[in-house]
């Protein structure tokens, strides 16, 4: 992905509606090559990534407004993870699942439930004081 494709998408003859949402993408695509594993950089990291993976409807819209194909970005995306030009650490993958299930725990009523997510976000926190920096495919989490 890189320079060069981020010089190319906003370069060419287009509105500038569409340069506007192509350095959307361009952003998210940076924001996916974050080496920090700090809670907020690992998390931010991480829902570009979903965003990306899952296709999700914003994503598309994005990728509509851009006047790009979403399958396309998804496909230069997955080689530039395949060719390590973006990489994913432990920690980075951990800190998304705690924040996952925080998220969970904070909007739950049921006090029962509350507990259960409780001793879970408890379990995911000491996990990522535990985890490393070591390089992790994504595509096997």
């Amino acid at each position: 992905m890189g320079i060069n494709f981020a010089t190319e998408m906003v370069k060419q003859d287009k509105p500038n509606e569409v340069k506007l949402w192509r350095a959307v993408i361009n952003n998210a695509l940076g924001d996916v090559t974050i080496t920090l594993s700090d809670r907020k950089s690992s998390i931010q990291k991480m829902q570009v990534h979903h965003w990306i993976m899952n296709n999700d409807p914003d994503f598309q819209q994005v990728c509509y407004y851009a006047d790009l194909e979403p399958s396309n970005i998804q496909l230069q995306y997955i080689r530039a993870i395949k060719r390590g030009k973006i990489i994913f650490t432990d920690r980075q993958i951990k800190w998304k699942k705690y924040y996952d299930n925080f998220q969970l725990l904070k909007y739950e009523k049921d006090k029962e439930e509350r507990k259960r997510l409780r001793k879970i976000v408890e379990y995911l926190r000491q996990l990522v004081n535990q985890s490393t920096n070591k390089i992790i495919n994504p595509f096997e989490v």
